[in-house]
């Protein structure tokens, strides 16, 4: 019952012997037929090449002697006609020189003659089987491929439509801030208790929405292109980026601590983005505790890459919950507690992925919040 399993199994292969001996041709036509393989025979090479059966089969059996042109060179001829074919070859002159070419050629495996047939139906079967996770493979790789074109096609059209919503909405959202904020100058000393407090609203919701216009419009521009890197000395653009926190925090409640860091490649513009927006929230979100400490600490990975761990001492968050920070207008905490839009940490996913790195988050509730930044050395 197994060997009429095997047999149905490899019904639909299409074999063809090209060997000038006809009685070891008609033998091997015999045997193979009778294991439930169609097969048809050849004396030369030539008729192999020019046979109508060619462009339909999947495995070529030929004798490394041949009239006129070897079995190495109808299998290299063969193989360019039809790229999936696959091929044995039978020689009785084996040698590793004569194994090496053929497997260079194209060829799956060799028999040496004389060989029981016992023999070659294993090889058959073991050839066929390769062939098919091969072309499994390549089948597999063209859907991947074409996959990740669509996926790219789309994420491209997502882009353009959100740097067009966002550029629509931006005029708008403008002028319903223009018309409140002039309200509010206008009367808002004349208003009292619940009229005050829903026109300061007014006004903060009208900046809200702005900001949130402005870093939609941000992330549709970084786009997937390409990005034109060089070098970048992470130490002084980190300093940069701090300069621009210490006004609103005196050095005595907030202490941020940056240690050695080297030259990474990458787009200077926009990994000061990053590290803006990586320091501002661990001093926005340590703002609960007495006293602020961020630090800023590099550690190499491997050769070719360093990780830059951005650390506070802040409120941290759940960890189950941490790929949801990177994720547009995302938030872990409510408005009232800490004020953003939640396009913060999504812009700095997309451009760390752009300059080929990694960004992952880790966090103790109440303790803290580790962000870290994987960028390539220069």
């Amino acid at each position: 019952m197994a060997k009429q399993s095997s047999n149905e199994h490899a019904a639909a292969a299409r074999l063809l012997v090209v060997d000038d001996e006809e009685l070891l041709g008609q033998t091997l036509q015999t045997f193979l037929r009778s294991r439930g393989y169609e097969v048809e025979v050849c004396a030369t090479a030539k008729q192999a090449l020019d046979h109508p059966a060619l462009q339909h089969t999947d495995l070529l059996i030929t004798d490394l002697q041949l009239p006129h042109m070897d079995g190495i060179e109808l299998i290299g001829h063969a193989k360019t006609r039809c790229p999936d074919l696959a091929a044995v070859l039978m020689t009785g002159h084996a040698s590793v020189d004569s194994a090496v070419q053929a497997l260079t050629h194209g060829a799956v495996d060799y028999l040496r003659k004389p060989f029981a047939l016992s023999a070659l139906e294993t090889v058959v079967a073991r050839v066929l089987q390769v062939q098919s996770l091969q072309r499994s493979n390549r089948e597999l790789q063209a859907a991947l491929l074409e996959r990740n074109a669509e996926l790219t096609a789309v994420n491209q059209e997502l882009d353009a439509f959100a740097a067009r919503l966002a550029h629509d909405l931006r005029g708008p959202i403008n002028n319903v801030r223009g018309i409140v904020t002039y309200l509010s100058d206008e009367i808002g000393e004349a208003l009292q208790g619940d009229h005050l407090e829903l026109m300061n609203r007014a006004v903060r919701s009208s900046d809200q929405s702005l900001r949130m216009v402005n870093d939609l419009l941000d992330f549709a521009r970084l786009g997937h292109g390409h990005l034109r890197l060089a070098p970048v000395a992470l130490e002084p653009l980190m300093h940069r980026c701090v300069d621009g926190l210490q006004p609103s925090h005196s050095a005595e409640r907030c202490r941020i601590e940056i240690g050695s860091l080297p030259l990474v490649l990458g787009h200077e513009g926009l990994l000061g983005q990053v590290f803006t927006n990586l320091l501002s929230n661990a001093v926005k979100y340590s703002e609960p505790k007495a006293n602020i400490l961020v630090t800023v600490q590099a550690k190499h990975c491997g050769e070719q890459f360093v990780s830059i761990a951005v650390s506070d001492n802040g409120v941290g968050f759940e960890p189950k919950y941490a790929n949801m920070l990177f994720l547009p207008f995302q938030r872990l905490h409510s408005q009232s507690e800490f004020s953003g839009a939640g396009m913060g940490l999504a812009n700095v996913k997309r451009i760390v992925e752009r300059h080929g790195g990694q960004v992952e988050a880790s966090a103790i509730p109440g303790e803290g919040a580790v962000f870290t930044v994987k960028l390539q050395l220069a």
